[in-house]
């Protein structure tokens, strides 16, 4: 009686095998890279979308209040607490007139804030 001793893989099947992986890693890993910074600035410009509705929204009850159009000198201040509190406690600061957000990988981007006008640039 013969006993089958070939129930493994073979050394070259399993090179071949991590070159596979080790390419599929190299294609991988920039993609994802891309991915993540493409999310962030999507997120930057909906937080900058968000707080031009927020100025404007202020300004006209600024209309309403004291029949004058004027915007708040930080212009975190137009939004609502919660809002604010949330964006303070992350990564965004304003100084000045410069808004910053700080990605993750250490990256500063900046807008000018305008409050004569409430204009974010």
């Amino acid at each position: 009686m013969k006993k089958n001793f070939n129930k493994g893989f073979t050394l070259i099947e399993l090179v071949i095998i991590m070159v596979i992986l080790g390419v599929l890693a190299a294609v991988a890993v920039p993609r994802l890279g891309n991915t993540i910074d493409s999310s962030e600035a999507s997120a930057e410009q909906a937080v900058i979308g968000n707080l031009r509705s927020a100025l404007e929204v202020y300004a006209m009850d600024q209309v309403v209040a004291n029949s004058t159009k004027s915007y708040p000198t930080n212009p975190f201040d137009a939004l609502d607490n919660k809002s604010k509190d949330e964006l303070l406690n992350t990564n965004w600061s304003y100084s000045g007139s410069t808004i910053q957000y700080t990605r993750n990988d250490g990256n500063v981007t900046t807008w000018m804030y305008t409050m004569t006008n409430g204009e974010i640039n």
